[in-house]
């Protein structure tokens, strides 16, 4: 029988590191608004940055949950 942990890469991977993976992402939203309005000179990149930023997190964050319950409940140890 092959090894689980080998065979769910992904959701190991996504359980293991998904919060940084999750904050990362957040961050690289939130600065690209300043760099928006750097390059183009757009003020609302900002607001719509930080605003996406926070969406983004958030549901990332539950992804990275439901994984985890996924993980714990449903596949083989």
């Amino acid at each position: 029988m092959e090894d689980p942990n080998h065979t769910y890469r992904t959701l190991h991977f996504l359980v293991k590191h998904g919060n940084l993976l999750a904050a990362a992402i957040g961050i690289g939203v939130l600065l690209l608004g300043p760099v928006i309005w750097l390059v183009n000179g757009s003020s609302w990149a900002v607001p719509i940055c930080i605003a996406a930023s926070a969406f983004l997190y958030v549901i990332l964050r539950s992804y990275v949950e439901l994984v985890r319950v996924i993980v714990d409940m449903l596949l083989p140890k």
